[in-house]
């Protein structure tokens, strides 16, 4: 099963302890084994190359530990799911977690443990990844739906409960990637009817919570934290509902309470961090982010964007000492910034404000208001404009703020979420809250207009008016809104044998700027393509 071929890869910061586990593997015939010191190290290799067989140590000192990395690499999609995955640890409370854990290793071994005892866990993972090889060749083929059915029926054949919990786990993950949520829900209720399993009552959670039942999913998740309490992923999607309903403050004390029981996480600090400034805490919030950028700076999946949230907190609580070195620190990574220039002028803006220099941030900002409307401008950059241009004096704004606001709520206030955002960012701009509230009930208003319009048979009218509002807002929701009309309008025309040019040039139009990785969008395309094979 194991032999000279087999290629093994071990995560563990200590030399002494990866020398020794390569050679446990001599001692039983593994010899292509190599060995890293780090999490960082470890998904670069990973990205490299694929193992047979990755030795991880639970706890890795600076950085992630070995589950929040085997956790990044699953959801990357860069860890084939042919890998044997097991975990090493000396931490009996472990076992606890491995049992919660909504991606689980293979196997673990607790220390201390001889040759013949690891290849033994080794042993049983590759049983169990044997079971599941044939949905693994399919999915490797791209085969999703087969790979689904296979997975499906080898629960119903097999007599071993772990196996049949193994394929039904990866049949649900596997259904919720393809949208269709009511099918995990069903595997994961079952699931849940025979035993209280954590990671599928957290399937149940992420999927109603995808629903907008927010309040229904926060309140498994409280069950679930409270059956396992160091079930990090849990408290990261109770604080996202928490800000979703915008409440952001009890969203950062749920983040500091995962944040302590794993202190290095980038993600989890950055998340931290910026729900604290958020709700108006700027001095805690620069705290957890100058940890996060400790903590991930010299990982590759540190970004910029936490720099700029660092630089914000500072300038809002008037550490002004970083401020320079933040703003250089940003521009040389400037190509890796969401917002492009938009965010470079914001910084720059956040950095006089720092200094006291409201008329140069004024400026600044003026000069890149008109970038709230380029392509490349998403509603983080947006908000971050925002929540600069609130800060300016009453006397130097002039009705700027309240122009800008509007421009960005039209744009991007077509969700609770958004509106929630916008509004605590303007929480001390009373005359900035109305101007997005109206905006706001605007775009609801005229969303629901054309669904009647629609419904009444004036699709013609619909159309036109969803496609004007959408090109005047740039608002996703209405753009997406006025090309299922139009498409239908087309689809109509087509088969009546009429000129349906003038629609389709629309559609194509707002399919320009609306976003290629939208499984909707991609849905329009489809369906234009079908009226003209020319546009592919």
């Amino acid at each position: 099963m194991f032999d000279v071929n087999t290629t093994v890869l071990i995560i563990e910061d200590s030399q002494t302890v990866r020398q020794s586990l390569r050679t446990m593997l001599s001692n039983v015939g593994i010899t292509r084994s190599e060995g890293v010191s780090n999490a960082s190290e470890a998904r670069n290799r990973l990205r490299g190359k694929p193992y047979d067989v990755v030795l991880c140590d639970y706890n890795l000192g600076e950085g992630m530990d070995g589950q929040e990395l085997l956790e990044a690499m699953r959801k990357g999609g860069t860890l084939p799911l042919s890998t044997i995955w097991i975990m090493i640890t000396g931490e009996r409370s472990y076992e606890r977690v491995v049992a919660a854990a909504e991606m689980a290793p293979d196997d673990y071994v607790l220390k201390p443990f001889t040759s013949q005892m690891l290849l033994d866990r080794m042993s049983l993972a590759r049983k169990r990844k044997l079971f599941l090889a044939p949905a693994h060749k399919l999915l490797e083929q791209g085969k999703v739906e087969q790979a689904i059915q296979a997975l499906l029926q080898l629960s119903r054949d097999t007599q071993t409960a772990q196996y049949r919990l193994d394929a039904q786990r990866l049949a649900a993950e596997l259904l919720v990637n393809e949208g269709r949520q009511a099918e995990a829900l069903a595997i994961y209720k079952e699931l849940l009817t025979l035993r209280i399993i954590p990671w599928a009552k957290m399937g149940v959670a992420r999927i109603i919570a995808e629903q907008g039942e927010t309040h229904e999913s926060s309140g498994l998740l409280r069950e679930i934290i409270a059956e396992a309490p160091r079930y990090t992923d849990a408290y990261d999607l109770l604080a996202q509902n928490l800000i979703d309903d915008g409440q952001y403050q009890t969203a950062a004390t749920v983040l500091e309470k995962a944040v302590a029981i794993s202190p290095r996480n980038f993600s989890r600090l950055k998340s931290c961090g910026t729900a604290l400034l958020r709700c108006g805490d700027p001095a805690k919030a620069a705290e957890y982010l100058q940890r996060a950028v400790e903590v991930g700076r010299n990982n590759n999946f540190f970004g910029p964007d936490v720099l700029v949230d660092l630089l914000q907190a500072c300038s809002e609580s008037g550490q002004t000492q970083q401020l320079d070195r933040l703003q250089a620190d940003i521009a040389a990574r400037a190509d890796e910034l969401s917002g492009g220039e938009l965010t470079l002028a914001v910084c720059r803006a956040l950095g006089a404000l720092g200094q006291q220099r409201p008329s140069d941030a004024q400026t600044l900002l003026q000069g890149a208001a008109a970038r709230l409307r380029e392509r490349d401008t998403d509603f983080s950059s947006a908000q971050r404009f925002l929540a600069a241009a609130v800060r300016l004096p009453p006397e130097q704004s002039n009705g700027l703020v309240e122009e800008w606001a509007k421009t960005i709520a039209l744009r991007f206030a077509d969700g609770r979420h958004e509106l929630g955002t916008l509004l605590e960012v303007a929480r001390h701009h009373p005359s900035c809250r109305t101007v997005i509230e109206d905006a706001y009930a605007a775009l609801q208003h005229n969303s629901n207009r054309a669904v009647e319009m629609a419904s009444a048979g004036e699709l013609e009218a619909a159309g036109a008016m969803l496609y004007q509002l959408a090109e005047e807002t740039l608002n996703e929701r209405l753009a997406m809104n006025a090309c299922a009309i139009l498409l239908r309008q087309c689809e109509g025309k087509r088969k009546a044998g009429q000129d349906y040019a003038a629609e389709q040039d629309q559609v194509s139009r707002l399919l320009d700027w609306l976003p290629q990785d939208n499984e909707r969008v991609r849905g329009f395309i489809k369906r234009r393509v079908q009226l003209d094979p020319m546009q592919e």
